[in-house]
């Protein structure tokens, strides 16, 4: 899966006064867990189904940030080559700039300054460790406003348990997220990586409690519910060793990459 950038400025199209309008795909997008939407990607024609999409809102009015996550529904199609390329989206998540607050830009700039987040048109890439880590910041930022992204692995909750799964079927399986989960999990087993032992804030004296959290159990591969142990089936993973997780399918295991990592070592 890849993460892409797509951008909205009200100075090129007025969301605020479509048909649609941008009040009432929110309150859809809301109502119904979702929202089907079609958006240029631009000259962009590698967007593959199941690809995660980020919509930014940029131009002279503010507020400029990230207001929407979803996933794409298929590859490009060249409906009117005046316009560029246009690509079905769900959107798992649409913010309203004007009434809620979005994940502002000038943080995004701060917190991940590899990536250009002023783009001209949608369609950019975002590296996968530069993606996994605005998949966190976007979660926390949700979780702050009482909402919740969804993601391919992620936890929803009852009363007294988690439960992992309760997929979805769009186009693309979904899965809803509990913090809580990851909460318990760092809570037990700390904020240093468990494959390299990275630290964030011994490192940088900033960023404490910063760390990714890696599912043991891939749900894509489960497709069922089934309880979670916040303890067992979650641990704590820096961003590098994260993304080298899932660089092959099915994932490795954290002492395959462990090994990995010191047989390179040892050959260097």
């Amino acid at each position: 899966m890849s993460t892409y950038l797509f951008n909205w400025n009200p100075q090129k199209w007025d969301w605020k006064n479509a048909d649609p309008s941008l009040d009432e795909e929110v309150e859809l997008c809301r109502k119904n867990c979702g929202l089907q939407s079609s958006w240029s990607s631009g000259r962009t024609q590698r967007i593959e189904k199941g690809d995660r999409i980020f919509l930014i809102k940029l131009g002279r009015e503010l507020p400029s940030g990230i207001m929407a996550s979803g996933f794409a529904l298929g590859s490009p199609e060249d409906i009117d080559s005046r316009f560029g390329l246009n690509v079905e989206i769900y959107f798992d998540v649409l913010l309203h700039p004007y009434k809620e607050d979005i994940l502002h830009r000038s943080f995004l700039k701060e917190q991940i300054p590899s990536v250009h987040w002023t783009p001209q048109s949608s369609g950019v890439t975002i590296q996968p460790e530069e993606a996994a880590h605005l998949e966190d910041l976007w979660a926390s930022h949700l979780d702050g406003l009482g909402l919740s992204t969804i993601q391919f692995s992620e936890e929803i909750s009852t009363p007294e348990r988690y439960w992992e799964g309760a997929t979805y079927r769009i186009t693309v399986n979904r899965y809803e997220r509990d913090a809580r989960a990851r909460k318990d999990c760092i809570r037990h087993h700390g904020c240093k990586c468990a494959v390299c032992g990275f630290d964030f804030e011994s490192v940088y004296g900033i960023g404490k409690g910063f760390i990714h959290v890696h599912h043991l159990k891939p749900l894509a591969d489960i497709g069922e519910e089934y309880e979670v142990n916040p303890v067992t089936d979650l641990i704590p993973v820096c961003p590098n060793c994260h993304a080298m997780l899932h660089w092959n399918s099915p994932a490795l295991t954290c002492e395959e990459l462990r090994a990995k990592r010191d047989q390179q070592c040892l050959a260097s």
